[in-house]
């Protein structure tokens, strides 16, 4: 019997569409994605429309951004309407911070549909924590029938709220790591490819230039390292962009941090394996891809304690280090081990067999799948 699946999110994400398109690919299961809008104003990447396999929408609606809560906002009328028309059976909203989330909710429940929520904020990463808010949660938590994760840490968070671990299927986000993984291959047999011969260590931040992401934590400390066998290349765009620059400016590290842009995912290989390490020190993440594309070509990352990647991936001292990036002294050490090990940082050290099997995409498809079996019995 095809399970006919319909998935409710916000927006198109690149990453995302591997996962989808394994889906899609299920003997048993029919799935329809519906996008609360096409891309979100905070969001720059290209979408190739044809990469994607799977049925899709876009609704119509009307959208904005609040920056300061870091969130997209969605009103799309007519959704409830839309969902008595194509009676799925199944349906999985990626969080309940939308009407239109709390309307597929509302329909499940009145026309006794399985309700699933693919869920990624940890307990670190919730930023909005008043008490109305936390009995609007446990209300649609106890509502689903069951959960999809990120990871152990947004797990461990549906716990806190009270569900039951027999209903939370564990999957891991991630790209597509395949393609990084390729372009890292290609890269090694280039004539060019002795990049890692050099005399000063080449680091890398990739990411949204705003206060979360941990980047004056990370040029504060660089500034007291008293080391400067060192290169920062900042890649993204944001709001705090002048402002970071302006610090570096004020500590005459100009010659050593670049501000390279916004970049593509195409253009962000030739940076992560020209680098020797990736920093991530975001200090709210719910995840944190860029982690996954750093170990898919063999980056070293600096790896924060409060992102949900970092638990699930990073192993200390072998593929990253687990930092506190609100800790200055705790960021001069991890550097100073950077700078004592970098021919182990530059080695073609290997990401292994189970780490690999755990990013893939037809892995965190597999525990999709799980999530709607769990959810029918």
């Amino acid at each position: 019997m095809m399970i006919k699946t319909l998935l409710l999110t916000n927006t198109i994400a690149p990453y995302r569409i591997p996962v989808l398109n394994r889906l899609k690919e299920q003997n048993d299961i029919e799935l329809k994605v519906w996008y609360l809008e096409e891309r979100e104003k905070n969001r720059q990447w290209n979408i190739n429309h044809q990469d994607i396999n799977y049925n899709y929408t876009c609704l119509p609606g009307i959208h904005t951004y609040i920056q300061r809560l870091d969130m997209g906002v969605h009103i799309n009328p007519g959704i409830f309407f839309r969902l008595v028309k194509e009676n799925p059976d199944v349906i999985i909203t990626s969080g309940y911070d939308s009407l239109g989330y709390w309307s597929a909710l509302y329909y499940s429940k009145m026309f006794r549909k399985k309700f699933i929520v693919w869920w990624g904020s940890t307990l670190e990463s919730s930023r909005v924590n008043n008490g109305l808010v936390n009995r609007a949660r446990k209300l649609f938590f106890h509502s689903a029938d069951a959960f999809i994760t990120y990871g152990t840490e947004s797990a461990n968070c549906l716990k806190h709220y009270g569900v039951e671990q027999e209903k939370i299927v564990v999957g891991y986000n991630t790209v597509d790591i395949r393609f990084f993984r390729n372009k890292y291959k290609e890269y090694l047999n280039r004539a060019d490819s002795d990049y890692k011969k050099q005399n000063k260590l080449k680091l890398l931040f990739i990411g949204q230039l705003i206060e979360r992401k941990g980047l004056v934590q990370i040029i504060d400390a660089l500034n007291l390292l008293g080391d400067s066998s060192w290169e920062l290349k900042i890649v993204g765009s944001g709001p705090d962009e002048q402002k970071l620059a302006q610090r570096v400016s004020n500590y005459g590290l100009q010659s050593q941090i670049h501000f390279e842009g916004y970049k593509q995912k195409e253009e962000l290989t030739d940076y992560l394996i020209q680098s020797d390490c990736l920093l991530f020190p975001s200090l709210i993440e719910v995840w944190g891809l860029v982690v996954n594309e750093a170990l898919a070509t063999n980056t070293f990352v600096l790896a924060s304690k409060y992102a949900g990647a970092t638990k699930d991936i990073i192993i200390n001292q072998q593929n990253g280090l687990i930092i506190d990036p609100l800790d200055v002294n705790d960021l001069l050490q991890a550097f100073r081990w950077l700078m004592d090990h970098q021919d182990y940082v530059r080695s073609q050290w290997k990401m292994s067999f189970q780490l690999w099997r755990k990013l893939h995409p037809h892995s965190y498809a597999k525990a999709v799948s799980e999530a709607i079996k769990t959810a029918i019995s």
